[in-house]
């Protein structure tokens, strides 16, 4: 199975703490306290990814049936009521992307010192760590969408998506072999290390972005997240 392990990030003080201010302007001194952060966790970030290429055969109601190879079937996705964002799609990029289990070590041991700020920082640097990850797969959809004159949907997650709910998680993880980047499922859904992330890209001669979008109207948050924009 194709692993990805040389994945470059970029990470921004200020992006950092743009999410964590959610949009806001924050004081320079943060702003420094988050640079010292991003320098103390390089050698705990390890980016990786597991991906597969699946074809997509049909969207019926709230599912999407992608067709296994090997004589193994169709494999059933129940997205829910916005399955048509499939619609188009005739192969489907899947993808478990992590940055390891390390930086949520260290957030735990600076949480029991009581450096409480520094975990924090240090936790929200993971994030955008892994946000940017997941950017190097959206990428990777787009190149090959255009090696073939097609368009991309958007990138698509279990927990995320309006309807499918963290339950999808085990249906969609079962695709591909998330223990290659030492990632796995949890009892309640939920990926081990927790800075993991999965997802599911429509690629298709329908589409007409080149560029994986959001489903930001769609996402279960949509009310709350200070990101979405109409």
């Amino acid at each position: 199975m194709p692993v990805l392990s040389e994945i470059e990030i970029e990470l921004d003080a200020r992006e950092v703490v743009l999410a964590l201010h959610r949009g806001q302007k924050a004081p320079e001194a943060l702003i420094e306290e988050t640079r010292i952060a991003i320098n103390q966790s390089k050698n705990l970030i390890h980016p990786r990814a597991v991906y597969k290429w699946i074809p997509v055969r049909e969207v019926k109601g709230e599912q999407v049936a992608l067709t296994r190879r090997n004589g193994e079937g169709d494999a059933v996705l129940r997205l829910g009521p916005h399955a048509d964002l499939l619609a188009k799609a005739e192969l489907a990029l899947v993808s478990i992307v992590t940055i390891g289990g390390r930086l949520d070590e260290h957030v735990e041991e600076l949480n029991k010192s009581g450096k409480l700020l520094e975990a924090y920082l240090t936790n929200s640097v993971g994030v955008v760590a892994l946000g940017e990850v997941g950017k190097a797969i959206r990428k990777y959809a787009e190149e090959e969408a255009a090696s073939r004159n097609w368009g991309v949907s958007a990138s698509l997650a279990p927990g995320s998506l309006r309807g499918w709910p963290m339950e999808g998680q085990f249906s969609l993880c079962a695709l591909i072999p998330s223990d290659e980047i030492d990632v796995r499922l949890n009892e309640s859904g939920v990926l081990v290390p927790f800075k993991s992330a999965s997802s599911l890209i429509g690629l298709g001669g329908g589409y007409r972005s080149k560029k994986v979008g959001s489903v930001c109207r769609f996402c279960m948050r949509a009310e709350t997240c200070w990101r979405r924009k109409e």
